[in-house]
């Protein structure tokens, strides 16, 4: 029977044993390990940068928003506030104060031996300023007032102030239904300041008048802002 001697026994054995130590075998899979959260880690890295890029691009584009809403608010805004302007404007022009029909009742209201010297229409316009009246849940906004004052003045002569016609053309206005019932009541003229003395006509030395002034005035026209 041949007897076989491996005169390499010894050396395989020994790297056989190297290729088992569980060392080695540690440090392959320490090694696999630490590659694997080095990957993952840059992968990590590459998120992160993209995240931040598109935050970025979403902030930018929120900020633009922003500019664009504040602006678009600012436009309804002036444009509200030119459309209340523009229907006031619209309401006081169809609700504005005519002076025609007032010269055509006082030419329906003439009577003899009165002369006009002078008229006179004043239009005086005030506002007052929005309120809060009240506090709390009752609470209660009222708004803003233009208030319109209309006065009529006529400065006459009578030419027969014995007869005191001054005062039979202020009755006459007052008892027209224009004036009765624009101004409201009846005795809707007045006499403002006194008579003059009797004075002589200059063309005519024969004719005597007295100068007088009545005065009206209309109720206050309020409109609200």
């Amino acid at each position: 029977m041949a007897i076989r001697i491996n005169l390499l026994a010894e050396e395989q054995a020994a790297e056989e044993m190297r290729r088992k130590n569980p060392v080695k075998l540690a440090i392959w899979i320490g090694s696999f390990l630490v590659a694997v959260v080095l990957l993952w880690i840059l992968k990590l890295q590459l998120e992160i940068g993209v995240s931040k890029n598109t935050y970025s691009t979403i902030e930018q584009s929120s900020h633009d928003n922003a500019k664009r809403y504040a602006a678009v608010t600012n436009n309804i805004g002036r444009t509200a506030q030119m459309e209340r302007k523009l229907a006031a404007l619209d309401r006081l022009e169809t609700n504005r104060f005519f002076w025609a029909p007032v010269l055509n009742a006082l030419q329906q209201t003439m009577i003899d031996g009165i002369q006009f010297i002078r008229i006179t229409g004043v239009q005086r316009y005030g506002k007052e300023d929005a309120k809060t009246v009240g506090g709390g849940a009752n609470a209660k906004r009222v708004p803003g007032t233009t208030i319109e004052l209309v006065s009529l003045y006529i400065e006459a002569k009578d030419f027969h102030p014995n007869l005191e016609n001054y005062n039979k053309f202020k009755e006459t206005l007052c008892n027209y239904g224009f004036f009765a019932r624009n101004l409201g009541r009846k005795d809707g003229f007045i006499l403002d300041g006194t008579l003059s003395a009797i004075t002589v006509e200059a063309a005519d030395p024969s004719r005597q008048f007295v100068t007088f002034k009545l005065a009206s005035h209309w109720p206050e026209i309020r409109r609200s802002e």
